[in-house]
């Protein structure tokens, strides 16, 4: 094999290596986000327990006032019955609320209770953490490899979506 045919195929075992690791990374993430909750300034969140999708969901609805499944599942990249399932074990734990505009009963809307926005709080301490981790990674590169990096990912992540895009249509 020619030389960029092996670094070819050495980047394609790197990218593998990252997609099996991301299972990985999210158990950590929700062991980190349960010890964050049984911290003695969210005692009320103690005996909460979620899952990072269910964070996601949350964060989702705070930063996007008046917003529906549909909507939710378009920006998150899940199904809409996957956003159905998890808006209703979020509305169980009394985490965000159903709203309806007085104009239109059929359409419902999410937001978050007083308890959501205290999850959203520590959501966004976990991202705040992972953001600083990237910063010091990058921090070591040129700008040249700063935009080579920047290229890579929006081709990775188009080729995703049209990857989920397909197999939604095979469903």
């Amino acid at each position: 094999m020619q030389s960029r045919d092996l670094e070819v195929q050495n980047l394609i075992h790197k990218i593998e290596a990252l997609v099996y690791n991301f299972n990985n990374i999210e158990d950590y993430e929700e062991k980190v986000l349960q010890a964050i909750l049984n911290e003695q300034d969210y005692e009320e969140l103690r005996d909460v327990k979620l899952s990072l999708a269910e964070c996601h969901v949350i964060d989702c609805i705070e930063r996007n006032a008046l917003i529906n499944t549909t909507a939710i599942a378009k920006k998150l990249n899940i199904t809409k019955g996957g956003i159905s399932k998890i808006t209703a074990k979020l509305i169980k734990k009394d985490m965000i609320e159903v709203q309806r505009l007085a104009n239109n009963q059929k359409e419902t809307y999410y937001t978050l209770t007083p308890l959501g926005r205290k999850i959203f709080g520590v959501h966004a301490i976990l991202h705040e953490q992972a953001q600083d981790r990237f910063c010091r990674i990058f921090s070591a590169y040129k700008q040249a490899e700063l935009s080579f990096a920047d290229k890579f990912l929006d081709d990775l992540i188009s080729t995703f979506q049209v990857t989920t895009t397909e197999q939604d249509r095979k469903f």
